[in-house]
């Protein structure tokens, strides 16, 4: 079977936007491209950006729970201010750096490998069912050490109607608002589902992500939708 899953978990998670190293907010899910160079830490491909043909989808276990952190550092620490030659960093100037955390995410993620080329296909599933990882695994930046189970998939169809309620994140242009549905907590993000080499990111969407309630998201179904151990899933 190409379609499996797997419980992603952590002390902590910080999934910044892309385009900046500077940004404090966090996403609430981890995008496509940090479950690729998570998959890549698994398995030792330091090239991640070569898993671009995974879908995936991601379904938030745990209720996010934030708190901002405030981190000391030099302010110029990769320009003047490194002194390389004499052995010294110029401490003169520091700087305050706040960054948004989530505490103790707990996510399932789903992965359909169909269009994976086989070497990584094995890869994948072997490290994830023998939980070994070639690199430390992180959940966005390095100090947020990420653990990781496999599941058993028992069950797993193609669902057929042409409109669905999912568990999972969902692209925005496929989102159908329900006005009688009033138990759900919902928000949007915009993330990337690509990445190229020099971490160039790209394929940005829009995604209505389910952050609390009880009820599902209703969702067009494009032949992206699976059920899989009584969960929808939706493939992005």
């Amino acid at each position: 079977m190409n379609i499996v899953a797997f419980k992603l978990t952590g002390d902590y998670a910080h999934f910044s936007h892309p385009a900046t190293i500077y940004s404090s907010l966090t996403y609430p899910v981890p995008p496509k491209t940090s479950i690729m160079g998570l998959l890549g830490a698994i398995i030792g491909e330091r090239e991640y950006y070569k898993l671009n043909d995974i879908k995936y989808s991601v379904k938030i276990d745990r209720q996010i729970s934030k708190k901002s952190f405030v981190f000391n550092g030099i302010k110029f620490a990769l320009s003047s201010s490194m002194h390389i030659k004499e052995g010294y960093q110029d401490a003169s100037e520091k700087k305050q750096f706040y960054r948004e955390l989530i505490i103790s995410p707990a996510y399932t993620i789903f992965l359909n490998l169909e269009h994976l080329e086989e070497c990584y296909q094995s890869a994948i599933i072997k490290n994830l069912k023998e939980h070994k990882s070639v690199f430390t695994p992180y959940l966005g930046i390095n100090f947020c050490i990420a653990d990781f189970s496999w599941i058993d998939i028992k069950s797993c169809s193609l669902a057929q109607e042409d409109k669905s309620d999912v568990d999972t994140i969902v692209l925005l242009d496929d989102f159908i608002f329900d006005t009688q549905n009033q138990n759900i907590k919902l928000t949007t993000a915009r993330m990337a589902c690509a990445c190229e080499e020099g971490r160039i990111f790209k394929d940005f969407n829009n995604f209505v992500i389910k952050v609390g309630g009880e009820s599902r998201v209703r969702a067009k179904n494009r032949g992206n939708i699976y059920e899989i151990n009584g969960e929808r899933v939706y493939f992005v």
